[in-house]
């Protein structure tokens, strides 16, 4: 099968064309925000109890009288979300393109908002004039505008490059005559370049060469279907004398470019790393083996069964290649079930431990979606488990000038693009483009999460080895109190590290400094179980 999964044209989209042709010429504000507090001269007296909070803050002004007003006495506190956002004559982003965007989730029934939590914008260095933050306060019917100002852009740091970025601390008060002339909000704000990238597209390049040390082999594997759908690729980084060796299995719509983590993890320490692309994800697509973009990770058979083939061949081609001391599996996001799942019918002998980063191990929305309305999609849909759920559709205006790719309509997505910002991948190995689910995928999931229940429920363990769940509260696309609570499912021999401010993938945080965090504790704990 020979398919062009290059880079679509955007000529016809300077948005887009702009973005990804010259990014050299954007810039990313890097926003720490840290929340509400009173001003030191605050007139306001309080505690901090409980009950003493509803009488400070942003909570309604005590009449004259010495008593609330019908209005406060209804709706004493907030629940307050804080937008910020990039502004100027042209900064690069659009509505539908908001990559100079952020809108911080809403802090109920609290007077003092204290959102801890960060966010990356990206603007055009000369047509971005600053960043305009907005609190709002949704307790009211109509949302009601508590606070909005506009952070000049001489006043933020000058971009740099990463390791040696400026962090500026802003305390912006509360305006006079307002219900926040009692407060002010606090944020810190750090900028890079857009020249400077964590993973640039020449590190990603060249970790395809063979080196002195080390040589780069692909492998397919191929199915008993004999279809190219269901084939998968094993990427293998292989040293001349190795010891150890990692089976590195991917989340949905992902790829490797990891490269900064697998040199600092595995590379360093004597490990061989061989990345599983299983059916329909990662290289697959740039092999041709994916014809349809909105199928990127789908599973046809709704059954993640279809992936233990997958996992098998890899083990054998690495102990075909190496008698190892020591294999570790790693997997993320959707390669945490499928993981889970293999160990659940083939058993753990083939490991020696385990890392998970933010794994997908809690039924949630989608999934519970696909459980509950499966004997309904199967009447509605001829072809059930191929169904898409929430396809993207072109803005309106780009309705004369859509993104096509392998012949389908496509809409490029902010959030992707951001991580692409600061570690480049290829468009053909991750997509750039929303992905919808599809009913097999959620089904697959679903069937997984109910089987570890089972497990847990027979008092059982998925394995006895050592492993570790790793994922932060900042997760912007699963739960992250459902994952740790999970992880005591998998087994007893668990070491649960919650973060604060990596994104779901914690490798590839909005703050370089979040993704070191998290290298550094993935380190501390292979050294403890003797991984090292």
């Amino acid at each position: 099968m020979t398919t062009d999964t290059s880079w679509p044209n955007f000529e016809k989209t300077p948005i887009y064309q702009s973005f990804f042709e010259n990014h050299d010429s954007y810039e990313r504000y890097h926003v720490y925000l840290i929340g509400v507090r009173l001003k030191k001269d605050s007139k306001q007296k309080g505690s901090g109890s409980k009950a003493d909070r509803k009488s400070f803050g942003i909570a309604p002004k005590i009449s004259t009288a010495g008593c609330f007003s019908i209005k406060s006495a209804v709706d004493p506190t907030c629940d307050c979300y804080a937008v910020i956002e990039t502004f100027g004559d042209d900064t690069g982003s659009t509505d539908y393109f908001p990559v100079g965007k952020e809108k911080f989730a809403t802090i109920k029934d609290t007077p003092l908002p204290a959102w801890d939590a960060k966010a990356v914008l990206i603007g055009k260095k000369e047509g971005t004039q600053g960043l305009r933050l907005t609190i709002s306060d949704e307790n009211r019917g109509a949302d009601e505008v508590l606070f909005s100002t506009e952070i000049k852009r001489s006043d933020l740091p000058e971009a740099g490059e990463f390791g040696s970025l400026e962090e500026k601390e802003l305390v912006l008060p509360g305006e006079e005559g307002t219900r926040m002339e009692d407060v002010e909000v606090c944020l810190r704000i750090k900028v890079s370049d857009g020249a400077s990238r964590v993973v640039t597209k020449e590190d990603t390049e060249k970790q395809y060469e063979n080196t002195d040390d080390m040589s780069y082999v692909e492998k397919v594997i191929e199915d008993e279907s004999g279809k190219p759908q269901d084939n998968a690729l094993l990427q293998c980084w292989q040293h001349s004398s190795p010891s150890k060796a990692v089976l590195w299995v991917l989340g949905r719509n992902d790829c490797f470019m990891h490269m900064h983590v697998a040199t600092k993890l595995f590379f360093e320490k004597g490990y061989d790393v061989y990345v599983l692309n299983y059916k329909m994800n990662g290289h697959c697509r740039k092999k041709g083996w994916v014809s349809d973009p909105h199928y990127n990770s789908h599973c046809f058979s709704g059954n993640f069964n279809v992936y233990i083939h997958d996992i098998e061949q890899s083990l054998k081609m690495i102990k075909e290649h190496h008698n190892y001391e020591t294999t570790l599996g790693y997997a993320h996001s959707t390669g945490g079930p499928i993981l889970v799942n293999y160990l659940m019918h083939r058993g753990d002998d083939a490991f020696d431990g385990f890392v998970f980063n933010s794994p997908f191990l809690l039924a949630q929305t989608l999934a519970e979606f696909a459980l509950k309305n499966s004997m309904v999609a199967r009447k509605l849909f001829n072809s059930y488990n191929d169904t898409k759920i929430g396809v993207a559709t072109t803005p309106e205006e780009l309705k004369d000038t859509p993104v096509t790719y392998l012949g389908t309509e496509v809409v490029v997505s902010s959030w992707s693009a951001r991580i692409w910002s600061m570690h480049y991948f290829d468009w053909a190995t991750r997509p750039l483009y929303k992905v919808p689910a599809t009913l097999g995928f959620a089904q697959g999931v679903t069937k997984v999460h109910i089987n570890l229940k089972k497990v847990f429920d027979n008092k059982d363990t998925v394995t006895t080895k050592p492993f570790l769940v790793i994922t932060a509260r900042a997760d912007d696309t699963l739960d992250c109190k459902g994952t740790v609570s999970r992880a005591d499912w998998i087994g007893p021999a668990r070491t649960e590290v919650e973060l604060n401010d990596a994104t779901h993938d914690i490798f590839l945080s909005n703050d370089k400094d979040d993704t070191d965090m998290a290298v550094d504790m993935v380190k501390v704990w292979m050294k403890n179980k003797g991984f090292n």
